[in-house]
């Protein structure tokens, strides 16, 4: 079978969304290493951005491996939910009341998902990119308009990133069986290692619009 027919199969897209679901897993947790250095102080944060800027290109080769994996998960992810919203029309004893709430509500969640990168690279991406006018990195996350400066964005940053959780708690879990790891001797490994991606690092992105948004303003 060649890798074209590969990848337009219903296994080749699961394995893709697998590899590139993954993969973009470890990147929220480089990630999240990042922002933590906004908890230090501001000069710590803004020196760790620009060391990152300072990278030049590499950061752009980089950049452009994440968008193409964001978008090959989520186009395969809309072909595989099409084709199984067809085959539910047979109605079969593993119906929607015995399946995990986080599988059936996978293609919400990832829509959601999807906005909220959108709207995160169009604000803060383009902010550090192309419009400081003036302002640190610093400033533009924890008291711009479009940063944590505005409880609006903090409530959003907050519901879309606990339904990213949700989200991934599905997907790594799908992940493993579409690598073969359900049912092996790895599974409880893979298991445990999968909870620091759907719980722990999503609530250490939620504990940035939590405190910058909210509890410094009270304290």
């Amino acid at each position: 079978m060649s890798i074209i027919k590969l990848l337009t199969s219903s296994v080749g897209r699961k394995i893709l969304m697998a590899i590139t679901g993954l993969s973009l897993s470890l990147f929220m947790a480089f990630h999240l290493f990042g922002n933590l250095f906004l908890f230090v102080g501001e000069a710590a944060f803004n020196g760790y951005v620009e060391k990152l800027h300072k990278l030049g290109f590499l950061i752009r080769i980089a950049e452009f491996f994440l968008v193409l994996f964001v978008f090959s998960h989520a186009y395969s992810g809309i072909l595989l939910w099409l084709k199984n919203r067809k085959a539910k029309k047979v109605i079969s004893s593993y119906s929607k009341e015995n399946t995990p709430g986080a599988a059936r509500y996978a293609a919400f969640t990832g829509s959601i998902v999807f906005i909220f990168l959108a709207t995160h690279w169009s604000t803060f991406w383009y902010k550090f990119n192309f419009d400081l006018r003036g302002m640190s990195y610093y400033y533009v996350v924890t008291e711009s308009s479009v940063g944590f400066g505005s409880p609006l964005v903090s409530i959003f940053y907050i519901i879309a990133i606990a339904l990213l959780g949700y989200h991934l708690k599905h997907g790594i879990a799908s992940a493993g069986q579409t690598l073969g790891i359900v049912g092996t001797k790895y599974e409880k490994t893979y298991n445990n290692v999968a909870a620091i991606f759907w719980f722990w690092i999503p609530l250490g992105f939620i504990s940035i619009p939590v405190w910058f948004g909210f509890i410094v303003r009270i304290i």
